[in-house]
């Protein structure tokens, strides 16, 4: 079982046997999770986030039929990943769509394996820095720490020092400050939920979802300077 890439998708991995994450993913650090709201009211905002140069985007792992039809419409345009995935038998529905990433939830070591025989990069979910560790040393390609409001903004200086090496990406209630900390930790990416999305899927007004994806990209662009 092995998933299909394109340009977005996963690229070779590296030499400790762990799966890279798109590129996509890797220079912009910013990944958008899309909300769990039918594949018509997603349309709007992704449309108006790939034009604002936010191009990564998680989503729910239920509902085959939405996931299809938002990567009909934009797999060339943007990488698409999905969050919530707790099943073996999820993969290769995964695997048939090509979707580039996965953020497993509560992950077991085979889930992991065949998410990695899939050629499909994971993040599984932990919080703590045993969680991180023990994830870490279990193999993931990253780690998703969340829920990642549970600590202060600093907790990824926290986790850089008690689980070095590891690969983060913070998930949950990030705030513009608390995206400059992760960054600054050496986070791989961050995920941003409502705090970017907003209630832009409920009454598709996206001018407010504009300005939040500009000032999202700053926060990456100081981040890199």
């Amino acid at each position: 079982m092995s998933a299909e890439t394109d340009e977005s998708g996963p690229i070779d991995a590296p030499s400790d046997g762990r799966l890279v994450f798109p590129n996509e993913v890797l220079s912009s650090k910013v990944i958008a999770v899309l909300p769990d709201v039918p594949a018509s009211d997603l349309m709007a905002p992704i449309e108006a986030m790939i034009q604002e140069k936010v191009r990564v985007f998680t989503l729910p792992v239920a509902d085959a039929d939405r996931r299809r039809a938002v990567l009909k419409i934009y797999r060339r345009r943007a990488v698409i990943g999905v969050h919530g995935v707790m099943a073996v038998d999820d993969v290769q529905g995964l695997v048939n769509d090509r979707v580039a990433f996965a953020l497993p939830v509560a992950a077991t070591p085979d889930l992991l394996d065949a998410l990695h025989q899939a050629g499909i990069p994971a993040a599984p979910d932990a919080l703590t820095p045993t969680e991180v560790r023990a994830a870490w040393g279990a193999g993931a390609d990253a780690v998703q720490v969340a829920p990642a409001d549970m600590g202060s903004a600093s907790y990824g200086d926290i986790l850089t020092r008690m689980a070095p090496g590891a690969a983060l990406i913070p998930r949950g209630g990030i705030g513009s400050y608390a995206m400059r900390r992760w960054l600054a930790a050496g986070a791989l990416a961050v995920c941003l939920d409502d705090v970017l999305v907003g209630d832009a899927c409920e009454d598709g007004v996206v001018s407010a979802l504009r300005e939040r994806c500009r000032s999202v990209l700053q926060v990456v662009a100081d981040a890199d300077a």
